[in-house]
Parts: C-alpha cells; structure tokens; sequence
C-alpha cells in the first residue's frame, strides 16, 4: 500500500517483517532520502514508535548540538571565571 501526501512530500508504506526480523525499504523512499546499500541507518525508539535516520545526519545533528553547547559553556564559564575571579581576589587582599 502506498499513500502519497503530495503537498507534504510524505509517503505511508507497508513492509512486511520477516522471521528474522527484518524490513525492506521500498526502492523509491531510499531514493528519496538518498540511502544506498551498505549505508548504516540509526533507529530510535520514542514514544512506542520506530525514528530512523541515517547515521550522517544524526552525526551532523551531534556536530551542531556540540558546537552550540561549547558556545554556551565558554559563555557561561565568562560570568563564573568573573566572580571567582572577584572571590579570590577578595582573599588576596585579605578581605
């Protein structure tokens, strides 16, 4: 069963999961998300449903993630390295 939501871009597939447990992806959605064969896929189990990714774009989405949160750190670290800064130059000079 196929159901094109053209307007959205999505498509509703059924596949069947064989005794071993495992799936096909239909030709034409690997096409569209461009997977080719050998590529690793990430699955991710949220809220009683099945995420999968390709492992480049969750590696890319790390990247981002990392570099706003070392951003945000170094930011943070500015205000605190300030006031303890003021702390121990306080005890210095004996205050």
């Amino acid at each position: 069963m196929l159901i094109s939501m053209n307007s959205m871009k999505e498509k509703i597939r059924s596949v069947n999961i064989n005794e071993r447990g495992q799936i096909v992806i239909p030709e034409d959605i690997r096409n569209d998300i461009g997977v080719k064969g050998g590529e690793t896929l990430i699955l991710i189990q949220k809220m009683g449903e099945v995420i999968i990714k390709k492992e480049s774009d969750v590696l890319d989405t790390l990247e981002s993630e990392e570099s706003f949160w070392k951003i945000l750190s170094a930011e943070s670290m500015k205000g605190a390295w300030d006031k303890e800064d003021e702390v121990w130059d306080n005890i210095a000079k004996g205050g």
